[in-house]
């Protein structure tokens, strides 16, 4: 069987939502954090829990108007219902937080697609609406990661399945070592040239359903040798 596994920020999402929402409430603030953590001297988890400390005034509806105003790839809606008729999965694995990935998939039809990502509550201290993210599944080996995708294709697939994986950036570096095929854009293809990994490039989720068609035509697809072992070596390992 196939399955696709997609990032949602900048992918899915025809820009890094998270990103931009903390810009947006935090400022100067969270391009601070943001560098800590690309400089390697914090892991995500760290970057987004001080990047939600750093949201001094919010409400609900300045949020929620916040994430209504993105938009996602046009094209992945018919995406998904090109899966659903082959028979494909579709996963989204998000580092980002569920309040607006669920909206977002919800605005746009697509509130049955299966996502997972780092959970938000929005609560009240002392008199102020405060953002507190919670983690369900952070692997403590992965710091690149605040959700652990690469969990997410193994716990999901099975050792005959071919694995798809597209993404974009730097949370999705851990999950293509153990992908067969990889579609990358932006600094994700910088690191697949960097690290020999095959991958095919795109624009847009159009372009990916068309090179799935042709997974679907021909059927019998080879495993990518050095991801079966990369998984093989995690199962050994536990």
């Amino acid at each position: 069987m196939i399955r696709v596994f997609c990032d949602f920020d900048g992918t899915i999402a025809k820009e890094d939502v998270g990103s931009r929402l903390f810009q947006t409430f935090a400022g100067d603030r969270a391009h601070d954090i943001v560098q800590e953590y690309l400089n390697d001297r914090i892991t995500a988890r760290e970057c987004l829990v001080r990047e939600c400390q750093a949201v001094e005034e919010l409400t609900e509806d300045r949020l929620s108007e916040f994430v209504d105003s993105c938009e996602l790839d046009p094209h992945f809606a018919p995406f998904v219902g090109f899966c659903r008729q082959h028979g494909v999965p579709v996963t989204v694995v998000s580092d980002g937080l569920d309040y607006y990935v669920s909206r977002l998939l919800s605005a746009n039809g697509l509130s049955d697609v299966t996502f997972f990502a780092n959970h938000l509550e929005l609560v009240m201290r002392e008199g102020r609406l405060k953002m507190e993210p919670s983690f369900p599944y952070t692997d403590s080996e992965c710091i690149r990661c605040a959700n652990c995708k690469r969990n997410h294709l193994l716990t999901l697939s099975a050792d005959e399945d071919l694995i798809v994986y597209v993404g974009d950036g730097i949370s999705d570096r851990c999950p293509v070592r153990y992908a067969d095929v990889v579609f990358a854009k932006k600094a994700l293809i910088r690191y697949c040239q960097q690290q020999n990994i095959t991958y095919h490039e795109y624009r847009h989720f159009g372009d990916v359903q068309a090179r799935i068609a042709e997974l679907v035509r021909r059927k019998r697809v080879k495993q990518r040798r050095e991801a079966v072992m990369a998984r093989r070596e995690v199962f050994m390992q536990g």
